[in-house]
């Protein structure tokens, strides 16, 4: 596990530094956020404005190779052109910049705070510009490398020695081809933080009886995740089902247990609730995105105007779907105005992905699994399942402009990335359902069976992506190149 922890690390590091700045998904926006919170900012109405330096940032390592026509060669880095050509693009970042606001400024905290810390301890080795940079995404490896170790711990307690799950989800995480994880945003730490937090309050599901420390740690950790992304309150619902299981228990004396998951909720929640609260004095909104919305164009949707939605029709319900599954995946970048998508591994992804939650549902509604199984694929259906409906919540909230993303042709968040927190819940149900589907087999054929499929699906994330990402390897304005 600490092998395949490094090398997780090391792939979420190379990749990271392939990618040019800044990429297509908002980045120089996420970047910005990161300086203010490193110079010691406090999201408040009126401080939306980017950063003094993210001009020159932008104008020196910004490549255009993402939204480049792919006939069109790129011009040379500006650190390889004369210094007047090189003052001429930091002046267009400059206006460019100048006349915009940061829409992720007033976002929640937690992400930017610790990249915040990250950066300066950067600054403390001497890193400056590029480099500096790059060290950000670097965060990400650490995270990506930490989940592997934190879901093999957690799930050989849930699993019996001779389970897939283990061993298979772990494996899953090295290569999961999720491109968040290669630039900074908020998304690419979800896993983790929510992942934690997952396998925290599991713990206090099977064993009621564990201390106040278990209880508080769940709890915490739930607040963090929830405060680096919104959409990571799917796991109240977690916390809800594990309050429920706690309640009922015959191992933990009602007093006792009552208080600790009191504990547990406050610490959820009091967080929480202090964000909501100053932002709704400060802003007037709770959430602090109706700025946002406006902004982008996005209208108030009446609630009696939810029934007529198109994800309520057999056809917006299938695109969906569709554009979800591949999505969560493998991510959003574009390069060249293409996709980073290969149609085969979009089809094993999302034809697996449906086989395999089938199976290991209908694996849980038999009810054959051991007790502590049985609880965390009951919480990991919650969790992917409340995280799909908060999408959907979403998608109904707004009426959506001509142009953008979501559209009035599109008008659903499809976007993986923002439910990523539920990664880890999601591979616990694949690689069960993947066991599920191998059961009927001979047993001397079954778990090799089942390791051949798990091959297979690696090695078509792993080699589409190096296949697909050739031309950013190649790239002048990467890591690679930087003078």
């Amino acid at each position: 596990m600490a092998a395949l922890a490094a090398a997780t690390a090391l792939r979420v590091g190379i990749f990271s530094a392939a990618f040019p700045f800044f990429t297509n998904v908002d980045e120089h926006k996420h970047v910005d956020t990161v300086l203010k919170y490193a110079r010691g900012y406090a999201p408040r109405p009126g401080t939306d404005s980017f950063e003094p330096q993210m001009g020159q940032l932008l104008g020196i390592l910004g490549s255009p190779e993402y939204h480049l026509a792919p006939d069109l060669e790129p011009p040379p880095p500006p650190w390889q052109r004369p210094p007047g050509a090189m003052l001429k693009k930091i002046e267009r970042a400059e206006s460019f910049l100048g006349a915009r606001a940061n829409k992720e400024a007033y976002q929640p905290p937690v992400y930017y705070l610790g990249a915040a810390v990250w950066l300066r301890l950067g600054r403390l080795l001497g890193l400056e510009g590029g480099g500096l940079l790059y060290w950000l995404r670097m965060l990400h490896a650490l995270a990506a490398a930490g989940l592997v170790l934190l879901a093999h711990h957690g799930l050989r307690v849930a699993y019996a020695s001779d389970s897939l799950v283990p061993l298979g989800v772990p494996l899953l995480l090295a290569v999961f081809p999720l491109d968040a994880l290669f630039y900074v945003t908020r998304d690419a730490v979800s896993p983790l933080l929510a992942g934690g937090a997952f396998l925290a309050a599991l713990r206090v599901a099977r064993r009621p009886e564990s201390g106040t420390r278990a209880y508080a740690l769940a709890g915490a950790l739930t607040a963090l995740a929830c405060l680096a992304k919104y959409t990571n309150i799917a796991l109240l619902a977690v916390c809800a089902l594990l309050s429920a299981r706690v309640s009922t228990s015959q191992r933990a004396d009602s007093r006792g247990a009552a208080l600790r998951l009191l504990l547990l909720w406050g610490l959820a929640l009091g967080p929480i609730a202090v964000w909501l609260i100053r932002n709704q004095l400060l802003f007037g909104d709770p959430t602090a995105t109706a700025l946002k919305a406006r902004r982008l164009g996005w209208e108030p949707n009446p609630f009696s105007a939810w029934p007529a939605h198109p994800l309520f029709t057999p056809a917006g319900w299938l695109a969906f779907v569709s554009g979800l599954i591949p999505k969560f995946w493998r991510g959003e970048l574009v390069w060249r105005q293409e996709l980073l998508a290969w149609p085969p591994a979009d089809a094993l992804y999302t034809l697996t992905t449906l086989l395999f939650l089938l199976l290991a549902a209908a694996a849980l509604v038999r009810g054959r699994d051991t007790r502590a199984s049985r609880v965390t694929e009951a919480a990991a259906f919650t969790l992917l399942a409340s995280s799909v409906a908060i999408l959907i919540t979403l998608s109904l909230l707004y009426v959506f402009p001509e142009i953008g993303n979501p559209s009035a042709a599109r008008p659903w968040f499809d976007h993986g990335r923002l439910i990523a927190g539920a990664l880890l819940p999601f591979l616990i149900l694949y690689v069960r359902g993947l066991e599920v589907a191998t059961t009927p087999l001979p047993r001397r054929v079954a778990r090799p069976a089942a390791w051949g499929v798990l091959a297979l699906v690696a090695g078509v994330a792993l080699i589409s992506e190096l296949l697909l990402t050739r031309p950013v390897f190649l790239s002048g304005y990467n890591a690679f190149h930087l003078p």
